[in-house]
């Protein structure tokens, strides 16, 4: 489940005024937005194929319709070996018959934003059996955004020599409890028939794994490995082995799943994904650790270069389960507003976690605490966030309306990584229908039966009281409640909630990392 990244544009209307005075001055009209993409560069293996990755942007949030937004690709004198392919119908995609250079596509996007977007075009480019080792073609792209000039950019399709890498997946699932030691060794093997010249890994695991050693050759972020680059040549029929020196963090809440993989690709390749995420507005690679060089200790005695590029995605992976009991205290947090009648209000809630451990449901599905937010009487949610689902006073949630107005009991859900200290924005906009002196709304926590202090799991939504009722009525049971008026105590500061669980699609959405939070 995403998030829509569309944000209504407001526009400003001026009015001027002509009853016995001259008119203002004109005012200058906003400039237009300006638009443009990236699509990523490649290296293939003759024979391979792999999906387009195209990044949409514009310098403000710009919503579009569907069709609106438009991206040819052409291969023109290019040579053999080199084509476009749709992946069959129905689709987004449209090849060119017979001499497949020309894929032309309709963007599935709701909006254009600075951070990017992507294009979630169904196209693929191809190598063939008679692509040229050592080739490099340049792959032409045109995006049409309705209303807009297009814009035409270029992308490096490498031909690699085919290699071939097999992991020995000689990471096994253990335990450790939070803060202890987990060693994690890796061996992969080269299975084809040429020298490998490098090699790297992504390193995808959950904010739990934390490294004890930071090496001068891979990339870290806030403590956790990202990526790892080795300069070795790997000998045909060579097996090696590298050992990743982790632990789990001490914040981690147990007991628990924790999951982590390792993808590998060539330095090539790498290459490529570093291009990509530096300009595609994702999460950095992270910063080079300060400590010695991490090798590849070779297992096995082995039987100007073109780029080399793996047949198929090659990878290790492993579960840790933490032990122990190590949970969280989540705390409601509500907020007061007030207003005249007719007046639109915002108002910002949420649920809070204070500690000791973090809450992570990226890669897991595990038990999550959700939001229950019920609106004060006397007030219409106008603006309610699109995470928050209409509830019905059984506790039913309709999760096909996600962010209707109108409602008067919304369940919310959490993002999928709580950290302590942690609270995520959840924004409402109530209209006051009817000024009641104190009316009082709720937020509660839905929380697992093991969250340690259920005294804070409820707070109010004040709207014109300088203070809550004396005696707050017990919480909605978390089948159902009150809605509209049951007040809860105050815990905190306003806060809020934010995201979707993201669940991973695949390999291909791995490789990319996590995108930057706008």
């Amino acid at each position: 489940m995403r998030q829509s990244l569309a944000r209504r544009l407001l526009l400003a209307l001026v009015a001027l005024s002509v009853s016995g005075a001259a008119a203002p001055p004109a005012q200058a009209a906003p400039a237009k937005a300006k638009v443009d993409f990236y699509v990523k560069n490649y290296t293939l293996a003759p024979g391979s194929s792999l999906e387009l990755r195209t990044l949409l942007f514009a310098d403000r949030p710009l919503p579009v319709r569907r069709g609106d937004v438009n991206l040819v690709y052409r291969f023109a004198g290019q040579g053999p070996g080199l084509h476009l392919q749709e992946a069959g119908h129905p689709n987004n995609c449209s090849v060119r018959q017979p001499d497949l250079l020309e894929l032309t596509c309709s963007a599935e996007v709701g909006a254009l934003t600075p951070e990017g977007v992507e294009s979630n075009v169904v196209g693929w480019v191809v190598a063939g059996d008679d692509a040229v080792v050592g080739r490099t073609g340049t792959l032409t792209a045109t995006m049409t955004v309705k209303g807009f000039a297009p814009v035409t950019r270029t992308a490096t399709i490498r031909i690699g020599e085919r290699v071939g890498l097999t992991a020995a997946d000689s990471a096994k699932d253990t335990s450790a409890p939070p803060g202890g030691s987990v060693d994690v060794p890796l061996t992969i093997t080269n299975t084809g028939s040429v020298p490998i010249r490098g090699t790297a890994f992504g390193s995808y695991t959950q904010y739990a794994f934390e490294s004890r050693t930071q090496f001068s050759n891979c990339y870290y972020l806030g403590g956790e490995l990202r990526y790892c680059l080795f300069d070795q040549t790997l000998a045909p029929g060579a097996a090696y082995r590298v050992t990743l020196p982790l632990r789990m963090r001490k914040d981690t809440y147990a007991p628990s799943r924790q999951n982590g993989s390792w993808q590998w690709m060539t330095k090539d390749e790498f290459a490529d994904l570093r291009q990509y995420v530096q300009r595609g507005g994702f999460e950095p690679l992270g910063t080079p650790g300060r400590g010695g060089v991490l090798r590849l200790t070779p297992l096995a005695t082995a039987k100007a270069d073109p780029p080399q590029a793996l047949e198929e995605y090659v990878s290790d992976g492993l579960a840790v389960t933490v032990t122990g009991k190590h949970s969280t205290d989540l705390a409601a947090v509500g907020a007061r507003a007030t207003g005249q009648k007719g007046a639109i209000v915002r108002v910002k809630v949420g649920i809070r976690n204070d500690g000791p451990a973090t809450i992570d449901r990226q890669r897991v599905n595990a038990p999550w605490p959700k939001a229950r937010v019920f609106i004060p009487k006397g007030t219409t949610a106008t603006k309610v966030p699109d995470i928050c689902f209409p509830m019905t006073d059984r506790g039913v949630v309709d999760y096909g309306h996600g962010g209707r107005p109108g409602e008067l009991r919304y369940s919310c859900y959490l993002d999928s990584m709580f950290k302590v200290g942690f609270t995520d924005p959840l924004n409402f906009s109530l209209r006051i229908d009817q000024v009641i002196t104190g009316a009082a709304g709720s937020v509660k926590v839905d929380a697992p039966a093991e969250e340690l202090n259920k005294a804070n799991n409820s707070a109010y939504i004040v709207i014109n009281g300088a203070a809550p009722p004396a005696a707050p009525p017990v919480a909605p049971p978390a089948g159902g409640g009150e809605g509209g008026g049951g007040g809860l105590p105050i815990t905190g500061p306003a806060g809020g909630l934010a995201g979707l669980l993201l669940v991973l699609g695949g390999v291909a959405a791995l490789l990319i990392g996590r995108r930057r939070r706008a």
